[in-house]
């Protein structure tokens, strides 16, 4: 019971961290190599965008990793160490708990980074979760069936994160990285798994596996407070959604994946070339699925149109309050969070259906880039100009039948970059 405390102790002053701190080319020649054993990696560039193709065991692609970036990754520790402080006692004790929810997958990745860049194995996990010491903001809008153009999903979504030293540390960071696993993890499929992130990190904010299933990541902590004892025994949304993606050939085996309770409030969407749906998933009880077009009658009501989904940093529905006693954070249009969640809400909302049935990846595009306006109007977007907490770091748009992830890598880009994945999975 006190290892427990403890432990709840360490994962709620994860979560407070987390809240106080969220053109065209196509995929280019391959540039760089690191031959391993097992496989060969490689790290190409297109317009402003980087793309890490890796290959092999999880501790080959690991050394890959490390080899191909091995200065920026050195640099990234030294920046984020001064922002952050790795020697700090709660740092030390954040990694302890986080060290907890790894499997031998993750610590593997770490391990071979660390082997070639000279950095500790605990500085890499000191990297690797340096997105818990900020929340994520973020617009997810998903459309499908009868409001696509093709029939098709077609996935877009912004990363938000707070302005100020973190926007600055991922300012020019942001990659697609691809796992091209091989070797069978017990009691795992490893599929290839293309990434949408930031240096440094082993997990994705975008994911699309070779099996044509779509993962998206937002934080929820604008609608539930913390509660200690909720988040004891419960791993993080980022772990589970990179180990559903390397692990899942189906949506049905994410939602057996996804269906527990998450150790903090966030919101995840799945989808494939079909079907969209996303969970609100609450560290207070199991996680509930709301499907396209679904997300009516809750507390927050937004009448989401058919076949899509779109949803921000709260949750639409509140019937996790009676697992606790503290007021829940509400908000309506007049009592907006700071990074204007309700507002960004209600503009993706309303551009999505002015493309009712005709929504393709170029419109889906201008949808997640209209930016949002002083006054709350406008688009999810948001830029530096705003006075707003948040910055938009990258914004993706997935057309999952085709294979193709369209990455804008930062609020000031001037491109589009368009990856194939069905060329990087090999």
């Amino acid at each position: 019971m006190k290892l427990a405390r403890t432990l709840a102790g360490v994962l709620v002053a994860l979560v407070l961290l987390v809240m106080s701190a969220c053109g065209q080319s196509s995929s280019p020649a391959r540039r760089s190599s690191f031959a391993t054993p097992t496989g060969t990696g490689y790290l190409s560039r297109s317009g402003p965008l980087r793309i890490l193709n890796l290959q092999g065991t999880y501790g080959d692609m690991g050394r890959q990793y490390g080899a191909l970036l091995k200065n920026e990754l050195r640099a990234l520790f030294d920046q984020t160490d001064a922002a952050i402080g790795f020697d700090r006692p709660e740092t030390q004790a954040l990694l302890q708990a986080l060290e907890g929810m790894m499997e031998p997958r993750e610590r593997q990745l770490l391990e071979g980074m660390a082997q070639e860049t000279g950095l500790a194995l605990k500085q890499h996990e000191f990297l690797t979760a340096s997105l818990f010491f900020m929340y994520i903001g973020c617009s997810a809008c998903t459309a499908t069936g009868s409001q696509t153009e093709t029939g098709y999903t077609v996935a877009g979504r912004n990363f938000d994160n707070p302005r100020g030293v973190f926007s600055t540390l991922l300012k020019g960071q942001t990659l697609a990285v691809i796992y091209n696993p091989r070797s069978v993890s017990p009691g795992s499929r490893d599929n290839s798994v293309a990434l949408v992130t930031e240096l440094g990190w082993v997990y994705g904010l975008t994911n699309l596996n070779s099996k044509g299933v779509y993962i998206e990541y937002n934080n929820g902590t604008n609608s539930i407070p913390v509660d200690l004892a909720a988040v004891a025994e419960s791993m993080d949304g980022l772990h589970q959604n990179l180990f559903a993606s390397l692990d899942c050939n189906t949506l049905e085996e994410v939602h057996e994946k996804l269906a527990d309770k998450a150790a903090a409030a966030t919101l995840t969407q799945v989808a494939d070339k079909y079907r969209v749906w996303h969970y609100e998933r609450s560290p207070y009880q199991e996680s509930r699925r709301i499907m396209a077009g679904e997300a009516k009658g809750g507390d927050f009501y937004y009448d989401n149109p058919a076949d899509m989904d779109i949803f921000t940093n709260h949750f639409f529905f509140t019937d996790w309050l009676h697992q606790i006693h503290t007021d829940p954070t509400t908000f309506n249009l007049d009592h907006d969070s700071g990074s204007r969640t309700l507002a960004r809400l209600v503009n993706v909302q309303q551009l999505a259906r002015s493309h009712a049935g005709r929504i393709n990846v170029e419109r889906m595009k201008r949808i997640m880039t209209t930016p949002l306006q002083e006054d709350g109007t406008g688009g999810p977007l948001i830029g530096w100009e705003l006075a707003n907490p948040d910055v938009t770091i990258f914004t993706t748009v997935t057309d999952i039948a085709n294979g193709f992830l369209h990455i804008y890598p930062y609020v000031d880009s001037p491109q589009w970059v368009a990856v194939n994945v069905n060329q990087e999975f090999r």
